[in-house]
């Protein structure tokens, strides 16, 4: 039986049957008083008549912007981001469709609003900030199949780079590469160097643009020299270093690099094995691949297992385990596994370990290490303890309520209210597995925990 009103329902198959000219003369009604509408046909109608005239309708409109010194009332700002991104997507789609060598330009010069568009906007929201992350993406989609000038290119990727919004300029350098020839990159790298030499304080921007452009070139040297000395101890940065230094062949510098990075406690990350610290914080895990990318390299790989497997056991990650297994002989493996999971279900890091032998999975481990480990579960991490819950709960069903009921106390004692529908629906699947739990170990049975839940407040 046809669902009465479903023709009424706005959808493009029910608007197609009303016929080109009556939705032509629907879509001039609209127009009338929108002026956003009134732009879009006409672009759209300029993309019929070809590229060149489509190009110009949008220049015209990116100029408008440009010009335009006032700021955007709050009652404007969606009106405003929804024209940004009216003329990105018809840049990035429609445009690109026709001429991307015409596309690729004009992105850019979209880019090249970011600034003054940001001076006169409050993007609580960053809805504007999207637009132009998205403007930048797309230029990594244009730039292979331009054929522009790329002298015309790196004119407009030198004037964004010293004018434009930082943090977007250097990802629009990078991204557009492929639409320079070698020529235009060395050109365009001169030029930044000299408004580098100009410079009393040298801009963060133009030395990540000199950067882009030495890996470009395949300038390792030029690359490093960007770097402080201070800034190349920092772990992140010994491994951004050392990769391109691998990559090169120059291998004892790469390790040497890795070395001059490594701070703090070295026994911490490989004990004696290498007799080097462990890079605690940010850049950590960055600097550890790279050490043992250099040690495969070097042919080191017995010391490249024990400094995975001593990256395993400081912080249970799954990464570097399965790598080092799958370097092992056979059977050799099923044992090392067995060491590895058993060190996982005694961690220090309830959570970690967890989260650990859930993904692995190890759910029996698991299982056991909820029912040992009880007390000591956060019911703040719904995250972990829910999946973790559903994982288990099959062959586990009084684990899945201990993790269930550690949500459950949490937001009743908390009182967190955003969280009272997901506590009452956890109330009701723990429920439903009582049934299949024979013996409560000690537990609370079903009955006298909702009862004790009752306690702390109605929800």
């Amino acid at each position: 039986m046809k669902r009465t009103g479903s023709r009424k329902t706005l959808t493009t198959a029910n608007l197609a049957a009303l016929g080109a000219e009556r939705l032509a003369e629907l879509l001039i009604d609209v127009a009338e008083g929108h002026a956003q509408i009134k732009r879009r046909l006409r672009l759209e109608l300029a993309g019929e008549v070809g590229p060149g005239d489509l190009v110009a309708e949008l220049a015209k409109r990116i100029d408008s912007v440009a010009d335009s010194r006032a700021r955007v009332h709050w009652r404007k700002h969606k009106e405003f981001v929804r024209e940004l991104d009216m003329i990105r997507v018809l840049i990035a789609g429609r445009l690109t469709a026709l001429d991307p060598a015409l596309a690729l330009p004009l992105m850019i010069g979209f880019i090249d609003l970011a600034e003054g568009v940001f001076t006169r906007t409050q993007d609580a929201k960053g809805e504007v900030e999207a637009v132009f992350q998205a403007a930048v993406a797309d230029v990594a989609a244009i730039a292979p199949l331009a054929k522009s000038d790329p002298r015309v290119v790196a004119d407009q990727l030198f004037d964004l780079l010293l004018s434009g919004r930082a943090g977007l300029s250097t990802r629009v350098l990078r991204n557009a590469l492929p639409a320079l020839n070698a020529l235009a990159i060395a050109t365009l790298r001169a030029r930044v160097e000299t408004a580098m030499a100009s410079q009393r304080r040298v801009s963060a921007t133009l030395k990540a643009a000199i950067q882009v452009l030495a890996d470009a070139q395949g300038d390792v040297d030029g690359y490093i020299a960007q770097f402080t000395d201070s800034q190349a101890v920092l772990p992140p940065i010994g491994a951004q270093i050392a990769r391109r230094l691998m990559a090169a062949g120059r291998l004892d510098e790469a390790l040497a690099a890795l070395d001059r990075a490594t701070p703090g406690s070295f026994a911490q990350l490989v004990g004696t094995v290498l007799g080097r610290p462990s890079p605690p914080g940010p850049g950590a895990l960055d600097w550890e691949e790279a050490y043992i990318d250099v040690l495969e390299a070097r042919g080191q790989g017995d010391l490249a297992q024990d400094m995975r497997w001593a990256g395993f056991e400081r912080g249970l990650s799954a990464e570097r385990l399965r790598d080092y297994l799958k370097r092992l002989p056979d059977f050799d493996d099923v044992e090392a596994e067995d060491r590895a999971l058993a060190h996982a279900e005694d961690f220090h890091d309830l959570h970690a370990a967890l989260d650990f032998l859930v993904q692995w999975p190890a759910w029996d481990r698991a299982a056991r290490l909820t029912l040992r480990r009880s007390g000591e579960l956060d019911g703040d991490r719904p995250e972990l303890l829910e999946p973790a819950a559903r994982a288990i709960e099959g062959r586990h069903p009084l684990a899945a309520t201990l993790l269930l009921r550690a949500l459950i106390l949490d937001t009743a004692r908390y009182a967190r209210t955003t969280r009272y529908k997901d506590a009452q629906r956890q109330l009701l699947e723990a429920a439903s597995l009582a049934p299949a739990i024979a013996d409560w170990s000690g537990h609370e049975d079903a009955e006298a925990f909702a009862a004790r839940v009752a306690g702390f407040r109605r929800w």
